[in-house]
């Protein structure tokens, strides 16, 4: 979501913008390139701090960056989400660790999924499932309700190696995001 705000400064109107991200998993699509990320270490260099934690972003998250797709009408304009970021990076930390136990929840769903279905397929309620789920797998709440909430083609369809996979990389994810929230104010 962007919102326009008006400032008055020096007796001039000045427009901004704020951004509100709601969804962290696509913040790394916003990035037009390393480009912005370098622009902005450019323009922070009076702020040491806030520099250091660019530097710091840029380091961590260059390959993701790399990858992501340009994109002509960014909605975050020319700045990088870590310019975006800075300030609300134990946000994006709680994010992180959720995609970690989801993770897990559908690795431990992938081991015995057999069982699992059952219990889906058989419960009266989503709570009955949940607490089934949390007592088959060794679960947590809301990686319980992750696997419930499943389509059964993606659980069926996901194997053990897949789910070990996207473990690794949430893992790798939050240990950056935790990083980085070290050099954030």
């Amino acid at each position: 979501m962007q919102q326009k705000k008006y400032i008055i400064k020096n007796g001039e109107i000045i427009i901004t913008n704020t951004i509100k991200i709601d969804d962290y998993s696509i913040l790394l699509r916003y990035n037009k390139n390393l480009h912005c990320l370098a622009d902005d270490i450019r323009r922070s260099r009076n702020n040491e701090h806030f520099e250091k934690y660019l530097l710091k972003a840029k380091e961590l998250f260059a390959e993701e960056v790399e990858k992501a797709k340009p994109r002509k009408n960014s909605p975050l304009g020319t700045h990088s989400i870590f310019y975006y970021m800075y300030g609300h990076t134990n946000d994006w930390v709680l994010y992180a660790e959720e995609q970690v136990i989801e993770a897990n929840a559908i690795l431990a769903a992938a081991k015995q999924i057999g069982e699992t279905i059952k219990i889906i397929k058989y419960s009266q309620s989503l709570a009955e499932a949940t607490k089934k789920l949390m007592d088959l797998l060794g679960l947590e709440e809301n990686g319980a309700k992750c696997v419930v909430n499943l389509r059964f083609t993606k659980l069926t369809g996901t194997s053990t190696d897949d789910a070990t996979e996207y473990l690794e990389k949430s893992e790798k994810q939050l240990a950056a995001v935790k990083e980085l929230a070290q050099y954030d104010k």
